[in-house]
């Protein structure tokens, strides 16, 4: 059930190192992360080397039914592992090595350079392989490379992982406790974990379109997807014509597809991207840009450094704030995905925005609306690349909890809940504190739900649990 990754000693024995007197100890709040993929372990890394100066910081508890970093592997779905990482792998774990939230400028420049001992960097010269990454142009790793960085990671601070299925998440009485219900993964008695807070990563659930049925053996998803990638590389061994295949969606989950189906069925299939704007829009990086994905706010900026940048994530409007987000990250195809579809003289865009799917026997018909008109495309496959729904755990939530948090919010919502989005991360206004990361991208920084900033992500969630020492 629980798992210690690495040798080195539990993170709760390194909290006993700190000049805590007793009564603080027994009263260190408990945090829960669900899920052990790169969020889940920057926070215990953050946690691990705060705990090391001697900093107060709380007991933490990940859970993950399938293992750490799993969903990068490429034995999981989500990816087949061989994608190259759309963020530059500098912005690891500790990455922007810059804290308001620990007290004083000493202390923040000491958490930084422990933590660069859990860099990117530091990884490849434990591997040997520093000095081949530079020479290779620092390149970007594939996915599973990335999977294996943060195994890494969480050998190095000894991670403590429940290895189980959460079934249902309730609060306590006072509602001052989470109450998750887990299945071990190797079988066995149901327990509870109980604790103060509440992190949610992940991807999430695939996002879905009317009448798109659970299961089809000519629909996929975002994540099911990369479970049939051998059979597409029988098919092109195979078909005597080339397949016809949509692809529905425009931001990297899309792209990383359209690339890998170009790459498994060469000239034996056509490619149409579905888009509502009917263009494959790129993404360019700019230093504005990208120092909002790190210092949304502005504040590292302002603390370490004479300059300050213009933009600041907090003052613009919202409308402008989903436009940054479309043209950035939701609705753009990487430079790297472009330069690959670009060549491929079998990959089109189709304008339109899809309104229901119609699945038949050994087809599928598209229906999509443009200005006002509908069209119908027959295709082979289909897949369906819209994103993930970060509300997935909605229905796991009890009917007290759901209820709270619609009142929070005036409604269950994932646009109402984006607007209720502290800075650390949490959905203001409900106890206990429930950290949600994946919708903190509207209200507090478009780097919060990926790999832009998993350091500061870690500051601010762990950061609403200090743990004041006694006198």
């Amino acid at each position: 059930m629980w798992y210690r990754l690495g040798n080195n000693a539990s993170m709760d024995q390194s909290i006993t190192t700190a000049p805590l007197m007793k009564s603080t100890i027994e009263s260190t709040p408990t945090l829960l992360v669900l899920g052990a993929g790169p969020k889940g372990v920057a926070i215990a890394a953050k946690r691990y080397m705060l705990a090391k100066l001697g900093y107060p910081v709380p007991h933490l508890r990940i859970i993950d039914q399938q293992g750490v970093a799993s969903h990068w592997s490429g034995q999981a779905g989500f990816t087949d592992g061989n994608q190259s990482l759309g963020t530059r792998p500098e912005k690891d774990v500790g990455f922007p090595y810059l804290s308001a939230c620990w007290g004083d400028k000493a202390l923040s420049r000491a958490v930084a350079k422990e933590m660069l001992h859990l860099s990117w960097q530091s990884y490849l010269i434990n591997q040997m392989r520093y000095a081949d990454w530079i020479d290779r142009g620092r390149t970007r790793p594939t996915h599973a490379e990335w999977s294996k960085y943060i195994q890494w990671v969480a050998e190095q601070v000894g991670l403590d992982l429940c290895m189980a299925e959460v079934t249902s998440i309730g609060t306590s009485a006072d509602q001052n406790h989470w109450q998750l219900t887990c299945q071990p993964s190797a079988g066995g008695t149901p327990f509870t974990l109980t604790g103060e807070g509440l992190v949610m990563t992940g991807p999430g659930t695939p996002l879905t379109i009317p009448g798109q049925p659970e299961e089809h053996p000519c629909i996929m998803d975002g994540a099911s997807f990369w479970l049939h990638v051998e059979e597409f590389v029988k098919l092109r061994l195979q078909v005597k014509k080339p397949l016809n295949i949509g692809v529905i969606g425009t931001g990297e989950t899309a792209a990383a597809i359209v690339v890998a189906l170009v790459d498994i069925l060469r000239s034996s299939a056509f490619i149409e991207v579905i888009s509502p704007y009917g263009v494959i829009y790129s993404r360019d990086e700019g230093f504005e840009e990208n120092r909002l994905f790190s210092d949304p706010d502005g504040k590292l900026a302002s603390l370490y450094s004479d300059h300050q940048h213009a933009a600041n994530w907090l003052q613009l409007s919202e409308r402008d704030r989903r436009e940054f987000l479309k043209r950035t990250d939701r609705g753009v195809f990487s430079l790297k995905a472009m330069a690959e579809i670009s060549n491929a003289e079998n990959v089109r865009s189709v304008l339109g925005t899809v309104r229901r799917i119609h699945a038949h026997e050994t087809t599928v018909r598209v229906d999509s609306e443009y200005d006002g008109k509908m069209k119908h495309d027959e295709y082979d496959y289909v897949v369906v690349a819209r994103g993930f729904d970060a509300l997935w755990f909605r229905n796991l939530l009890d009917e007290e909890t759901r209820t709270r948090m619609a009142a929070v919010t005036q409604s269950f919502d994932a646009r109402a809940i984006e607007h209720a989005i502290a800075a650390d991360l949490s959905l203001e206004g409900f106890t206990p504190k429930l950290h949600l990361p994946m919708l903190a991208g509207i209200a507090q920084g478009p780097g919060f739900p990926n790999l832009s900033c998993l350091g500061l992500l870690a500051d601010r969630i762990l950061a609403s649990y200090k743990v004041s020492p006694a006198d």
